[in-house]
């Protein structure tokens, strides 16, 4: 269930910025950017989402979205259409609006759908910035006397 929530929100995210980009560009009919859409969030999210996120992290998984919609939009797109710089302005400009729309929707993955009980054991905490960590305990001194005792 959490996975068609998932597929749904990115599906809505899909759809919204290729309706919102793509046309200033491109007259490309309703329809073909509903299917678009689709089978961009289908291959998207298999890949981008389930198999790079969950094995490289957030910024690798942003980045290969980025590529698989610039690409994917370009050769889909481009095969409608004569290859111009329309197509390739369409593919760059939607392809890093969907980048930025992926960075929270990772988050979310991350949180909510890719946390189970297995898969957090199996992943080890990584620290935020190793080169600052700090290790701090309490000094014993055999020599010392505390007041309180």
């Amino acid at each position: 269930m959490k996975h068609i929530l998932s597929l749904v929100i990115k599906y809505i995210l899909l759809t919204t910025i290729f309706f919102s980009i793509i046309p200033l560009f491109l007259r490309v009919s309703t329809a073909e950017l509903l299917w678009l859409s689709l089978v961009m969030t289908c291959f998207a999210y298999a890949i981008g989402d389930l198999w790079i996120l969950t094995r490289f992290g957030n910024l690798s998984a942003t980045i290969a979205d980025f590529g698989l919609v610039f690409f994917g939009l370009w050769i889909g797109v481009g095969s409608f259409y004569t290859a111009s710089a329309a197509v390739l302005n369409a593919s760059f400009f939607t392809a890093l609006l969907v980048a930025l729309g992926e960075a929270p929707f990772h988050a979310y993955m991350q949180q909510i759908v890719l946390r189970d009980g297995k898969a957090a054991e199996k992943r080890p905490a990584k620290p935020l910035i190793p080169s600052v960590q700090m290790e701090t305990a309490e000094e014993l001194d055999p020599n010392h006397k505390n007041p309180k005792s």
